[in-house]
């Protein structure tokens, strides 16, 4: 009887420690994962990618120099919007040349994001990456290599897609959340707002206003087309002389719409970020291959500058177009004859390369894009 009892003590007792250790070491699994949990802030600063360290283990990325500030805008519009019909990315033609130069990182988190821009227009929406994008960071250098995939992604989408200029890069952060349990490391990756405020550029306030600004542009767009008629050559012959025609160079920049779509087809002041989109735009709906090229070059002043214009292929060829060269700024008095309207219209390097100087890096993170080869000489020569 004695040694039942005693043997119920031992009992009880080995149940009372393996129920401690049981909670014990539910505990350290628990602060070990939480430890764990880190989050790396990938966002844009002045249009360029930022990798935000939080924590001592993970890498330091040097922050780049922007080109130019493109993705805030003010647009003022009525309340009428909240009436506007959906604008549907589906339906909106895209090249995608510059999607073809990505890496299968950057191509699948492109694809992420321009499967979603309708999701976006909310200004909060998150996406979340598939397990192959994470996948990457179990590479040597993993993080590094994530950092340029999501840069080149970007810089890929807002070259393509002239479109998305509502939103607001700075604004936006590649989050990644590691878990390490045991030997066994995993990770989880989203595209989100970075605050509360959300993404959308400053003047939109939401999805409804992203519908009525992007249907507007649209509809101009869809006029301007209904106009091109012909072969392709007249095509873009027509295209180009709207633009130069119907947009005015604006020197005085007050507000940040000149440097997108809506400046140019809607305000019609615009700087050449404006002229080269709106001519991408236009001839993108009718199957014309244009690209946005960026660089710097020389005026008639021998001052260098940025500046950005296109390469449009006709008949199996690249030739260079600069709508905003071609629409000169009068001083004083003065007309302009339609040899200076054309005298960067269909061009080859021999002329373009004079004062044209293409730099295909974007952002210094993100890759280098290689550009179209354009003839020798003008097209018809």
């Amino acid at each position: 009887m004695g040694n039942s009892a005693k043997e119920k003590r031992q009992y009880i007792i080995i149940n009372v420690l393996l129920i401690l250790i049981v909670l014990l070491l539910g505990v350290y699994i628990y602060k070990v994962i939480q430890s764990n949990k880190q989050q790396i802030k990938v966002g844009y600063e002045q249009g360029v990618n930022v990798v935000q360290q939080l924590q001592d283990e993970y890498i330091n990325v040097e922050k780049v120099e922007t080109t130019e500030n493109q993705n805030t805008m003010v647009v003022p519009i009525d309340d009428n919007y909240k009436n506007s019909k959906e604008y549907d990315f589906a339906y909106v033609k895209n090249n995608k040349y510059y999607y073809n130069q990505l890496d299968d990182t950057a191509k699948l988190i492109y694809d992420a994001i321009e499967s979603n821009l309708s999701n976006m227009m909310s200004g909060n929406y998150e996406i979340k990456l598939s397990n192959q994008v994470a996948s990457v960071l179990y590479e040597n250098d993993g993080e590094k290599q994530l950092d340029t995939s999501f840069q080149s992604a970007w810089d890929a989408l807002m070259l393509d897609r002239v479109d998305t200029f509502f939103i607001d890069v700075t604004k936006i952060n590649l989050k990644m959340r590691k878990t390490t349990y045991g030997k066994k490391v995993t990770y989880a990756l989203s595209i989100a707002p970075a605050d509360s405020n959300g993404y959308l550029a400053n003047g939109i306030e939401n999805k409804e206003k992203v519908h009525a600004i992007l249907n507007e542009i649209k509809e101009t767009r869809d006029s301007i087309v209904k106009s091109l008629s012909g072969i392709d050559y007249n095509k873009i012959m027509h295209a180009h002389d709207w633009i130069i025609n119907n947009l005015d160079y604006e020197q005085n920049i007050t507000n940040n719409n000149v440097y997108n779509l809506y400046g140019a087809l809607i305000e019609k002041s615009t700087v050449c970020e404006g002229y080269a989109e709106a001519l991408k735009y236009i001839l993108d709906e009718v199957d014309i291959p244009c690209v946005l090229v960026s660089g710097t070059a020389t005026n008639s002043e021998g001052k260098t500058e940025r500046h950005e214009w296109n390469y449009v292929q006709l008949y199996g060829k690249w030739y260079g177009i600069d709508p905003t060269w071609d629409d000169p700024v009068i001083k004083g008095s003065g007309y302009v004859s339609d040899s200076i309207k054309h005298r960067y219209f269909l061009v080859g390097s021999n002329e373009m390369n004079k004062n044209h100087f293409p730099n295909g890096q974007m952002t210094e993170s993100g890759k280098k894009f290689v550009y179209p080869t354009i003839e020798t000489e003008k097209y018809g020569k």
